[in-house]
């Protein structure tokens, strides 16, 4: 039985090699990638339509797979990440051969230094034509291996099946190691041809239950952290499989969490055990180094993160890490517990549990202070006999160094944060806005409420990951919040944030250019030069693409910030300082 469409011309402009016509049979390659896809859950891709990519979006109606059309493949890939960090399914991005693949390659990045998933699919030039240096349309040396350098893998496939395999090994990876991005490159014909396998090899696979870590290494970590008075969790991007077992640790240790800004929401920020994700502050890192235990979990304690500063504890330093490299990274355990914060949580707890009930019996149960008793002696402290620690101080303290390095940062988010919504989803930029401001203002009550890359720190991921971001989560309100430097790099995608008719403010910080860099050159005793930028007429650009515009100052700003969450699509805040 046959049911395909004949096309005539040469495929997209790829030389024919048989010079024939060519059909598209109803089940093609590209459509058991996207069936694969499907079983998932994936329901969305970011993307521009190609020439050469035309054979991806065949199916997508059928198979209820919704396109998002950006208006730069940049954006598709950042709109990609804010999608998956709400959803907690990989971002795919769908991209043409050539530019419209390497355009992508800023968020693919992002996501790499980040730690987070996504999976890109491109054409690539027919089976035997690779390196042929003829002039084709978006002819490129060596695609695959171009973006094989940025990505945790990329292949050029010679098969549906292999195609198909890589997702399927590519989720489990996802959720088994530390997820990184892939890309699929398929050639051309390939591409078009018929799948080669079976419709039953689409459907999803089991992933497997999250891997605890050894007995042994648990037993070292309880037994450090049991005997420990005072001691203190960071948590990144890597707790959050943890969920809420985290905040029961936290409690039963009576152990304050500060988080990076990938761990940000690890436990509600307005809990009375939160400090943040204001590890960039001197105040946090006195603070963690007065400790006498220090248990990571799930971060690589990056230099981004920490701005120069030393956290080591006066006691020692735990690390939970699902890789071992990663745990190895910047602070060197005394303990270390590789597996899964998912599985290797809930280790702890019971581990730590057992300890308390046997010290209510009277047995030893390790090294520190009887528990209750508050004499020296070969046990430990028990959990639930432990003095709930103070913290006012220590975070008003963190507050204030925050509004020290900027105050008028600081006061702006401090207005919006008091008019948004408590489930805000905030998306942020490379932006003094969002790093000298939102992560520490913005009080997030669950993970993913900040969208933000601190370690790629990219420019113009603010307004298209709050695209995704909304798509993914349609019933929370999401806000943009970004320097007048970072939205000129996605502002393009105003248009695409009108076209679906999502109702989302972004709020403009116009600072009249790149004000961090202003700022760099008179440390450095350099005459400012090329950071001093001509400014658009804000209000009337985003009339232009069809958005409201609102003009604010600081003392209209939290009545404006109401009217855009109240405001039908999309809206745009100008606040200059």
């Amino acid at each position: 039985m046959s049911n395909e469409n004949t096309v005539t011309a040469a495929p997209g402009g790829f030389e024919n090699p048989a010079g024939a016509a060519s059909s598209y049979p109803e089940r093609t390659t590209a459509r058991a990638v996207l069936e694969t896809l499907r079983g998932y859950g994936i329901d969305t891709v970011f993307g521009i339509p190609g020439t050469h990519s035309l054979e991806f979006y065949r199916p997508l109606r059928e198979l209820g797979i919704r396109p998002i059309t950006t208006r730069h493949e940049q954006g598709a890939s950042y709109g990609a990440d804010g999608w998956s960090q709400v959803r907690g399914l990989p971002g795919v991005v769908i991209t043409t051969s050539g530019p419209g693949l390497l355009n992508s390659l800023s968020g693919a990045a992002t996501a790499y230094a980040e730690s987070r998933p996504m999976i890109l699919l491109s054409p690539g030039r027919p089976v035997g034509h690779d390196f042929r240096d003829i002039g084709s349309l978006h002819e490129t040396k060596n695609p695959s291996a171009a973006v094989n350098a940025i990505v945790g893998v990329s292949r050029r496939v010679t098969s549906a099946t292999e195609a198909v395999t890589m997702i399927h090994d590519a989720m489990r990876d996802f959720a088994h190691s530390r997820p990184r991005p892939i890309h699929i490159e398929i050639p051309l014909d390939i591409l078009e041809a018929p799948a080669d396998v079976p419709e039953s090899a689409t459907a999803p696979r089991p992933l497997g239950e999250p891997a605890p870590a050894p007995e042994a290494d648990v037993a070292a970590a309880v037994e450090a952290l049991a005997a420990s008075e005072r001691p203190v969790i960071l948590a990144g991007g890597g707790s959050l499989a943890a969920g809420e077992h985290l905040l029961e640790l936290a409690e039963l240790l009576e152990a304050p969490v500060i988080t990076t800004t990938n761990g940000k929401g690890a436990i509600p920020e307005k809990h009375r055990l939160s400090l943040g994700a204001d590890l960039r502050l001197s105040t946090a890192h006195e603070f963690l180094r007065s400790r006498d235990a220090l248990l990571v979990i799930g971060s690589k304690v990056g230099e981004a993160e920490l701005w120069g500063g030393d956290i080591t504890p006066q006691g020692p330093v735990v690390r939970v890490d699902i890789m071992r490299d990663q745990m190895l990274c910047n602070l060197t355990p005394d303990v270390e517990v590789p597996g899964n914060s998912a599985a290797v949580v809930p280790q702890l707890l019971a581990g730590l549990r057992a300890r308390a009930d046997a010290a209510g019996s009277g047995d030893v149960v390790g090294s520190g202070v009887v528990a209750g008793s508050g004499e020296a002696g070969d046990v430990a402290v028990e959990p639930s006999a432990r003095t709930a620690p103070d913290l006012r101080e220590v975070f008003d303290a963190m507050d204030e160094e925050g509004r020290t390095w900027a105050p008028e940062l600081a006061a702006l988010n401090e207005t919006i944060m008091d008019v948004v919504p408590d489930d805000t989803i905030l998306a942020g930029d490379s932006s003094q806005v969002t790093y000298m401001g939102s992560t520490t203002f913005f009080r997030a009550p669950v993970p993913h409420s900040l969208l933000y890359m601190g370690t790629y720190a990219t420019l113009g991921y603010g307004l298209p990951a709050a695209i995704g971001a909304k798509l993914a989560a349609p019933e929370r309100p999401v806000v943009c919040l970004v320097g007048d430097g970072a939205l000129m790099f996605s502002v393009q995608e105003l248009m695409t944030a009108v076209e679906l008719g999502l109702d989302l403010p972004v709020i403009c910080v116009d600072n009249g250019g790149y004000g961090e860099i202003r700022q760099n050159m008179v440390d450095r005793s350099i005459q400012p030069l090329g950071v001093d930028l001509v400014q658009p007429d804000w209000v009337r650009l985003a009339e232009g693409f069809g958005a409201t515009g609102l003009p604010a100052t600081m003392d209209t700003l939290a009545d404006t910030v109401r009217t855009a969450l109240e405001t039908k699509g999309t809206s745009l805040v100008h606040l200059k300082i």
